[in-house]
């Protein structure tokens, strides 16, 4: 990704079983949930996807097969911490413009780095419609130990839930699909 592009940042990986599935394929199929819903939209915005560093806030994967749920290290707050300072790393190197979250496990993460995204939740659980009340997109958001560098973070639904979810999506006057994607549009106007 080159400096100033979009960071889009998810919760975890995957599975075991589906890393090794993907591996044996040689690389994840884009049929798979998250990459069916997530492409098209990006498409249509559009952001272009070399532009784009996609990434977890939690490092690893799961044991098993089980791809779903909050991820098993969250209950241990020093593997927290270390997720939440590597991922302040990559934003320190990749120094993207927009950074892109996806589903409601990852804005409470950023909020407990970032003072800007306090009401983001700070550790605690949210909703869609809690982040469109206080604001699903924040401009010049300021990261701790990262005081010059301020970019635009907005949070989209997570592209495999997305359908089942689109309907408590509010933004602006929109709802649903076009509520998501001019807030993906704003998030990139507000970025340049």
């Amino acid at each position: 990704m080159p400096v100033g592009g979009v960071m889009i940042l998810g919760h975890d990986f995957h599975s075991e079983a589906g890393y090794l599935e993907s591996f044996a394929a040689g690389g994840e199929r884009e049929t798979m949930p998250t990459w069916k819903n997530l492409l098209p939209l990006l498409r249509e915005v559009p952001i272009s996807l070399e532009r784009c560093f996609f990434t977890n806030l939690y490092m690893g994967l799961r044991q098993g097969t089980e791809t779903t749920g909050v991820f098993p290290g969250a209950s241990d707050a020093a593997f927290v911490q270390h997720c939440q300072q590597f991922f302040l790393e990559q934003i320190k190197l990749q120094r993207p413009s927009l950074i892109v979250t996806l589903g409601m496990y990852v804005p409470p993460l950023l909020a407990a780095v970032a003072f800007d995204l306090t009401d983001w939740g700070s550790g605690r659980s949210i909703t869609i419609k809690h982040l469109d009340r206080v604001g699903p997109i924040r401009r010049n958001v300021h990261f701790a130990g990262l005081p010059e560098f301020a970019p635009t973070v907005i949070a989209l639904l997570h592209p495999s839930l997305r359908f089942g979810s689109l309907r408590h999506r509010h933004y602006r006057d929109r709802t649903g699909a076009s509520a998501e994607l001019l807030l993906l549009q704003d998030g990139m106007a507000a970025a340049k």
